[in-house]
């Protein structure tokens, strides 16, 4: 006996899916996208061969939509998002056309995501040319990219910046002198990534900034 699709009904609790009914039986449950792709219609015949295309394609479209919502929270690294696929359980055939897919959506961009770390990182918790090449190589950002997008150039902007904060609550602090000053707010700014040039520059200025003493110029 032939299998025939007999009836395409919207879900009632999800509209973007449909169910499918062969021979007046519930088969599977396909995204509405996917039933308009393939074509399918009622009294169309269910060969095996459409059967495995069928699942094929809802199993990638619902790997598609479980990393658009992963997206959704802020952009990832290509390779964040195949440690994530890898993570969830993702068949690994099914892994690279999820990347193919996101690639012709416009959704995965080293570059475009290297930038957005960058600003984030200098808005809300300034840090180095070092910390910050070290972050984007854990996410699995190419090399090449890296050199090309973190050049050091604010570094001294940063510095002052990461610091300025903590400088406050150094000087809080009765009788603080310079040594102890430059031997807490120095390794915290190493700490940020930042070199030692940079670090000796920034703890000099703010020192500078909150008292009349000058910094001592041995560090």
């Amino acid at each position: 006996m032939s299998m025939r699709i007999t009836a395409l009904q919207s879900q009632v609790n999800d509209p973007d899916r449909i169910s499918v009914f062969v021979n007046d039986r519930f088969l599977l449950g396909m995204s509405t996208l996917i039933v308009l792709q393939m074509g399918l219609r009622i009294n169309q015949e269910v060969t095996p061969a459409l059967l495995q295309e069928m699942e094929q394609a809802e199993a990638l479209q619902k790997a598609v939509d479980r990393t658009l919502n992963y997206l959704a929270s802020r952009p990832h690294s290509r390779e964040e998002v195949r440690r994530y696929l890898r993570q969830k359980q993702t068949p690994p055939e099914l892994i690279d056309p999820v990347l193919e897919r996101l690639d012709r959506l416009n959704l995965l961009n080293d570059e475009s995501f290297a930038s957005f770390w960058i600003e984030s990182r200098g808005r809300f918790h300034p840090k180095g040319a070092q910390a910050l090449k070290s972050e984007l190589k854990m996410k699995g950002v190419d090399s090449e990219v890296i050199d090309e997008m973190v050049t050091g150039e604010q570094d001294e902007e940063l510095a002052l910046e990461a610091g300025r904060k903590k400088a406050l609550s150094l000087f809080r602090q009765p009788d603080l002198d310079f040594n102890t000053f430059r031997g807490r707010l120095g390794p915290f700014l190493q700490r940020r990534g930042f070199s030692y040039s940079v670090t000796k520059h920034a703890v000099q200025t703010l020192w500078q900034e909150h008292t009349d003493e000058p910094a001592e110029e041995d560090f």
